[in-house]
């Protein structure tokens, strides 16, 4: 790493409060009802956008622009991208069985043909990519990069879960709110909580390479399996659609943030056990 690629405290400041800023105010809009609820679909390019924009005004060369895109991915952090998605909401699923709290979902899936779901799920994957690179991008290929050499691994990782979680919590309280599952602040709380713990996993993920594209692949498994797995009405009375398991309490995020905490640990050996060197830690 050269001193000339270090991205400086104050321009790191300075994203955060753009990010924030800037976030918070679209959701403020669409509220108000000044914008129509399709502009939420922006929210996860802001990252992107302001991180290639922060890059610019430094001066840093193209190069560092496109280094968490262009290093070499390696198959370790593209299995962690897979499997990890896997266990959280399997254990997830399975604990809400044994413990009563779930159910399989009986009309999830039935009269359809395999066709019918790969289709439809390729269709929303690729669809995902470019919003999900847009926000990794920022947060994992320019902040978390940036926090870690002034911070360190464990205290960037938890730095950039917060500013991750008040960018995107507010969104997502507000979405489900306005699809009934809940009361919006507890809501919001409970997506805060969980983007901290997820944090540590996709911190794990992007120090295993240095690259976002398996970080990518990991956010988009996360945001097209939850609402796969659980049923999206989440409907105390046990009429929920959309996922394998319904529920029979507000919300499954309590679980997933139990299940995600639960990683945390693990995630701050292994930061331990990396060596010095960070791969595409260049920002």
């Amino acid at each position: 790493m050269f001193e000339q690629d270090v991205v400086k405290a104050g321009y790191i400041l300075w994203f955060i409060l753009a990010l924030l800023g800037l976030s918070w105010l679209v959701l403020a809009l669409v509220v108000l009802g000044l914008l129509s609820p399709a502009w939420l679909a922006v929210l996860p390019f802001i990252p992107g956008l302001l991180a290639l924009l922060f890059l610019s005004l430094e001066g840093h060369p193209a190069e560092v622009h496109m280094r968490p895109l262009l290093l070499p991915v390696t198959p370790p952090s593209v299995l962690f991208a897979v499997a990890y998605p896997f266990l959280l909401l399997g254990i997830a699923a399975l604990v809400a069985l044994w413990t009563g709290l779930g159910y399989l979902n009986p009309g999830t899936g039935s009269g359809t043909g395999m066709l019918a779901l790969v289709v439809p799920a390729a269709i929303a994957f690729l669809s995902a990519i470019p919003a999900s690179l847009g926000q990794e991008y920022g947060y994992r290929g320019y902040l978390l990069p940036a926090l870690t050499y002034w911070q360190g691994r464990t205290t960037a990782t938890l730095s950039v879960g917060v500013v991750w979680g008040l960018a995107t919590a507010p969104v997502a309280g507000f979405s489900l709110w306005a699809a009934a599952a809940g009361d919006p602040i507890t809501l919001a709380l409970l997506v805060f909580l969980l983007t901290i713990a997820l944090s540590f996993a996709f911190s794990c993920c992007f120090f295993l390479s240095g690259s976002v594209l398996p970080v990518t692949l990991m956010n988009i498994l996360l945001l097209l399996g939850v609402p796969a797995v659980f049923s999206s009405s989440w409907d105390p009375r046990m009429t929920g659609s959309g996922g394998l398991i319904g529920v029979t309490w507000p919300s499954p995020l309590p679980l997933l943030l139990l299940v995600a905490l639960a990683f945390v640990p693990v995630f701050l050996w292994l930061f331990q056990e990396m060596d010095g060197g960070i791969p595409g830690d260049g920002l």
